[in-house]
């Protein structure tokens, strides 16, 4: 398997690991907002607000390492009635398109992300968190998922068997 294959893996499943910890935090949050509010009657006041930016972390983070794992939802109906150089071939497209679309994600995200660096744009919240921040993680998480979706295209071709029937 090439470097760049085991490179983006490695990259992804971090990605993947970051979002689990991502988790973490976000439990260790909301459960300080609720005993804050029992026993003192006070808010953190970014609570909310900063578990919907892990929240967004997360999913973008984690949507690599799934489709590394084979997790994403795939429905079956057709691939498996393919022969494996049918599926090898269907893998292929429906890959080439996850990078077409993941490609365009990357980019609306670096947009997003330059235009809040740029503007310095904050949010309308107490916190006042510099929206860099979030924008950047998602941009991450997206590029996570590029590479992801290039590193399974480029195995297509070095390990020419369906996805399905390739070894980890």
């Amino acid at each position: 398997m090439s470097s760049f294959v085991r490179f983006a893996k490695a990259l992804v499943t971090l990605a993947g690991w970051v979002a689990g910890a991502f988790l973490i935090v976000t439990t260790a949050l909301i459960f300080a907002e609720i005993t804050l509010r029992l026993l003192a009657g006070r808010s953190t006041l970014v609570a909310q607000e900063y578990s919907g930016y892990l929240l967004a972390a997360m999913i973008y983070g984690a949507a690599g390492y799934t489709l590394l794992k084979g997790e994403h939802i795939r429905v079956g109906l057709v691939y498996e009635r393919l022969s494996p150089k049918g599926q090898l071939w269907l893998d292929r497209i429906a890959l080439a398109l996850g990078l077409f679309f993941a490609t365009l994600l990357v980019l609306a995200f670096y947009g997003l992300f330059a235009d809040s660096l740029h503007y310095q744009t904050k949010s309308f919240t107490p916190a006042r968190t510099p929206m860099v921040y979030p924008h950047g993680a998602a941009l991450a998480g997206a590029v996570t998922l590029w590479f992801a979706f290039l590193a399974l295209f480029v195995q297509s071709f070095l390990d020419p068997r369906p996805l399905g029937s390739a070894s980890e």
